[in-house]
């Protein structure tokens, strides 16, 4: 028996989801808000949780956020996103951010519950979520492949990939927290490389062929930057970088 933990907003879908991961002896216990699984993950780290991504308020993607670049045992416990959307540069976020599998709505409950014990057995959540952020990496080099070229007007700044699109920061109060020079100094020589091909060059494409390595080794060294200086995302560290935020200060 395993304890779990659904996240839904929908009181259908968690009733649901609870009935039937009980039938195989699970601990089930539900909450319908963002702010309540997080609330509940301070108070008891269940073993694996089954997360709603369209919620109002806080959304499944800054739950997953939140919850990942946690320093204690919850962040290490395997997430499982249950959703409607069902885009492909959602699926790539979702394996990215730390999710080691993506259920689309309408599901059948067989498979929900073959994916409970999945995730349950073998591997430790880490290999898992590697596993899946490389196959997410891989996915998103497939479509760029197969996208069209992009046109700019001439002197305009290349336009960023879908997941590096910096956040709006010409929204009034919109401010990008500097992380602390304590967290900067955790930062290796090589990640401290990446964030100056980064600043310089004006998309990760650029940045990937100045190094000489692969847009999914940047992409998954930028999650882990991001990880380490306690940072929302990595288009917000992108953002960031290239607005020399992350200079020496004088």
């Amino acid at each position: 028996m395993a304890s779990v933990l659904v996240v839904d907003d929908e009181e259908d879908i968690r009733d649901l989801v609870r009935i039937n991961l009980e039938l195989d002896g699970h601990d089930v216990t539900t909450v319908s808000s963002g702010p309540e699984a997080l609330d509940r993950l301070h108070a008891d780290v269940p073993d694996v949780i089954v997360l709603d991504l369209m919620m109002p308020g806080m959304d499944g993607w800054e739950v997953l956020t939140k919850l990942k670049m946690q320093q204690s045992e919850a962040a290490d416990v395997p997430v499982l996103l249950l959703t409607a959307r069902a885009d492909d540069m959602d699926r790539i976020r979702g394996g990215i951010e730390g999710a080691i599998r993506y259920i689309t709505k309408p599901f059948t409950l067989d498979d929900l519950r073959d994916e409970v014990r999945k995730a349950l057995e073998g591997e430790p959540e880490s290999v898992k979520r590697r596993r899946a952020q490389h196959e997410a990496l891989e996915r998103l080099a497939r479509l760029e492949r197969g996208a069209a070229p992009m046109t700019e007007e001439p002197g305009a700044r290349p336009r960023l990939t879908k997941l590096e699109s910096a956040p709006d920061t010409k929204e009034p109060g919109y401010r990008i927290r500097r992380p602390s020079p304590d967290a900067m100094a955790t930062l290796s020589p090589k990640q401290r490389e990446l964030l100056d091909a980064i600043a310089a060059n004006p998309t990760v494409r650029a940045a990937a062929e100045q190094l000489e390595v692969s847009r999914s080794n940047v992409y998954a060294s930028l999650r882990r930057i991001a990880r380490k200086l306690d940072m929302k995302s990595v288009p917000e560290l992108v953002a960031l970088t290239r607005q020399g935020g992350l200079a020496p200060e004088d």
